[in-house]
């Protein structure tokens, strides 16, 4: 009788090191190389999760409002400068209360993200030099906070829906699919953008200055029927991708319309800011330790 112990053939997987979780099937090997770091982050969403709950957490407990002064900024923007403008660029727009508190708040939500990626893996140096290199575990964290921030601000759109009597008509389930194209869009351009920030240092205080223009270009204060100056920027409306991020949100939410056609311009915005950031990402990825 052979008294040796059978072999076992069947193979432990290997640890993740960089992840903390086993290895990734062998059919996540087809993807790009950026796709596989963000399904590592979510599959382990402990750091990025965790880190944006307590950054907002920390910076409002001392404060006697606390999370109050999260909403105080776009409230008080919405009621006095909707109050300024509403007959000036907005008399003919009886939802104008509407159209300014749901296109600055989602516009703040776009300028805060881009802007904050562009330096995030500097602001982050020393943990990424220290080895911590699951880099969209970075940007998924201060994604995360600015959706909390997000949530928060939206009792200003609510707000001000009912108090202009805005209705909500059944165009509204299309934010079903608008917003989730927003938010998978605005990731892909923040990595991007994230990557982009620690080669160029600089980068950042350039895209603040071209986001604070971007503002003024954007049908936020204004509306692409306004008449006057403001109405001059209405034919080159379509060269601005803020509008198409902005409209496929505000139309079927305070208009009742569905934007079909923003809607596909989005969606090439997606693919063309993933397709950018994978193949940036791939190449930058060995060399962010040493820019940053």
């Amino acid at each position: 009788m052979d008294s040796r112990a059978p072999i076992d053939t069947k193979k432990t997987p290997k640890n993740d090191a960089r992840s903390g979780s086993q290895s990734a099937p062998r059919s996540t090997f087809l993807l790009p190389e950026l796709i596989r770091d963000v399904l590592a982050s979510l599959r382990a969403p402990g750091f990025w999760l965790y880190g944006a709950w307590i950054q907002t957490s920390v910076r409002y407990r001392s404060q006697a409002l606390g999370a109050f002064w999260m909403v105080a900024g776009t409230l008080a923007f919405v009621t006095m400068l909707g109050t300024l403008y509403s007959q000036m660029l907005g008399g003919d727009n009886p939802y104008y209360f509407g159209h300014l508190a749901a296109g600055y708040v989602f516009w703040t939500f776009m300028q805060q993200l881009l802007v904050k990626s562009s330096r995030l893996f500097q602001q982050n140096g020393s943990m990424i030099q220290n080895g911590y290199v699951n880099y969209p575990d970075y940007v998924l964290r201060d994604f995360t906070g600015q959706l909390i921030n997000l949530a928060y601000n939206l009792i200003v759109v609510v707000g001000a829906m009912v108090v202009t009597q805005i209705p909500l008509t059944t165009a509204a389930v299309a934010l079903l699919l608008t917003v989730p194209l927003l938010m998978l869009t605005i990731l892909g351009v923040c990595l991007f953008f994230s990557v982009l920030g620690a080669r160029y240092p600089d980068f950042g205080e350039l895209l603040q200055s071209l986001m604070r223009l971007a503002f003024f270009l954007t049908p936020i204060i204004w509306s692409t029927g306004t008449t006057g100056k403001a109405g001059m920027i209405g034919p080159f409306i379509y060269l601005n991708p803020f509008y198409y991020l902005v409209e496929i949100i505000r139309g079927p939410l305070i208009y009742g319309v569905v934007p079909w056609f923003e809607i596909g311009v989005v969606v090439l915005l997606a693919l063309i800011a993933w397709s950018v950031a994978c193949i940036v990402y791939r190449r930058a990825k060995p060399y962010i330790p040493l820019w940053v």
